[in-house]
């Protein structure tokens, strides 16, 4: 054990999620994003590790009281179990430090804002944080989401290590260099092309891949800013195009590209093509087939020249079948086994790139193929991914770490869960963090510390404002957990105003 495992451990959370600003805006709910961690960080740092915490949200959080307590008395099994002066103790080891801006700009921007007194005094909490930690002896870290020059600036003036890879890596991520990495990994990929710049070299880039059979295409945008899928276009080429003489094709494809469907209905072509020109794009075939399921990899870089397996999931999408809202643990076992594999191999190619901390992810996508699976590589990101709070919340609860075939086992007990990010509904705008609490804490599916099963909920405060809010089901097998959610929205449906 070294010697700052030993150290009591001390941690801010600044949990921005720095893509496009303008995509923030249109996820609904995105502002309130830097919330998803705060209930692991609380159970794994203050409830687990005896540690302090500090954790910045922005705009300020809905009945921050009441969710402070639900997640501090999630292993004791609820307020009346649990013991006063142990809660207290443990309350009094974590500050939740809000800004009063719900604004789409990022977290980080927010807190750095030197025109915002408000900010300047978030900083000075966030130094006397360090400094009263670190002469106590603790091991003090920042914690983010996603590399980022702010923070990074920010842990360099704090004197504190930060949880990410350098921004300077942050170019590895996009679409065109994550199929290179897959591809140096040895891991097939669907067919697609080289990046443009501009309509003409797209155009000649699709229509390669109708001659090679392809009538279904997804167009990407290069960048990394545009997380979700939304930054994706879907084409579908009818029979004129796709058996057309050779020398028509291009022209086909330049006049089928503008009807492309857009993931993100807030832009326009016009809009894509003038993002193209700035970050680039490629085109895939888009890959079809009954069953598909879209499993997915998270690793970490430790920092020592070690890649490590930490989760899989299938991931769910949502309506358009590009925009993740939620997800299943593990990976399906028929081909987690692979999937891990990947994902390490994809590991040591980023470290070769001189990658050397900090979260990753591999996404993939899995056809049925016979009777076993194909497993095609779709996309690497280079930052903590939306399966993390789920994980790290179940993790932290059982107090488990994942076996060597990713299974999280208690005891000899396998335990599952079922994930979204997207419970949403227009009757439920105007409850409340509090009734939502109230509602799961008092019924059944709340979550119980020694069957170690049940529900627990996170991101509540967009519940006020856009009806949505999330929740993780942990249960003993897959059908367990899906009962668990099923019970939960029948729940929530019985508490809206007016049902």
């Amino acid at each position: 054990m070294t010697e700052a495992h030993r150290r009591p451990l001390a941690r801010i959370h600044i949990e921005s999620r720095e893509c496009s600003a303008q995509v923030l805006e249109r996820l609904t709910g995105a502002t309130y994003f830097p919330e998803r961690l705060l209930g692991p960080a609380i159970v794994a740092t203050v409830c687990r590790a005896g540690g302090h915490l500090l954790y910045v949200t922005a705009p300020p959080m809905a009945d921050a009281d009441e969710q402070l307590d639900y997640y501090l008395t999630l292993l004791t099994g609820g307020l009346d179990d649990a013991d006063a002066g142990a809660r207290q103790s443990a309350r009094d080891r974590v500050r939740i430090v809000p800004l009063d801006d719900d604004s789409s700009r990022w977290l980080s921007e927010k807190v750095l804002d030197p025109a915002n007194p408000q900010a300047a005094s978030v900083r000075r909490a966030l130094r006397a944080f360090v400094d009263d930690q670190r002469s106590a002896g603790a091991d003090v870290r920042l914690s983010y989401f996603e590399p980022s020059e702010p923070l990074e600036q920010l842990a360099r003036d704090l004197g504190v290590p930060g949880s990410q890879a350098s921004s300077a890596c942050i170019p590895l991520a996009t679409k065109h260099a994550g199929r290179r990495i897959l591809a140096a990994a040895g891991i097939p990929l669907p067919a697609g092309t080289d990046l443009c710049h501009d309509l003409a070299a797209l155009a000649a880039e699709v229509a390669k891949l109708v001659r090679a059979g392809h009538r279904k295409v997804v167009l990407k945008l290069n960048s990394t800013a545009y997380g979700g899928g939304l930054g994706n276009a879907l084409l579908a080429l009818d029979e004129a195009v796709t058996s057309a003489p050779d020398d028509a094709v291009d022209k086909l494809v330049a006049d089928a590209l503008p009807h492309a469907t857009l993931v993100d209905t807030k832009i326009t072509w016009d809009d894509f093509v003038a993002l193209m020109k700035d970050s680039g794009a490629i085109a895939e075939e888009l890959l079809e087939g009954t069953p598909m399921l879209s499993p997915s990899f998270q690793g970490r870089l430790t920092g020592t020249g070690e890649a490590q397996a930490v989760s899989t999931h299938d991931q769910v999408f949502g309506a358009s079948g590009q925009s993740y809202i939620g997800c299943t643990f593990p990976a399906h076992a028929d081909y987690r086994a692979q999937i891990i594999d990947y994902g390490l191999r994809v590991g040591q190619v980023l470290l070769e790139h001189g990658v050397d901390r900090g979260d990753y992810g591999v996404d993939f996508l899995a056809l049925r193929s016979g009777s076993g699976w194909r497993l095609l590589g779709c996309e690497v990101n280079l930052r903590a991914t939306g399966t993390k709070h789920a994980f790290a919340m179940a993790a932290a609860l059982l107090g488990a770490a994942p076996a060597d075939d990713g299974r999280l086992l208690v005891e000899g007990t396998e335990y599952v869960y079922e994930a979204s990010d997207g419970i949403m509904d227009l009757r439920y705008v105007g409850l409340r963090p509090a009734q939502l609490i109230r509602a799961v804490t008092d019924s059944p599916l709340a979550y119980d510390p020694v069957r170690r099963t049940g529900v627990v909920l996170h991101m509540m405060s967009p519940v006020v404002r856009y009806g949505k809010f999330g929740a993780l089901c942990i249960g003993t097998d897959r059908a367990h957990a899906a009962a668990l959610m099923r019970r939960l929205r029948e729940l929530v449906d019985a508490l809206a105003p007016g049902s």
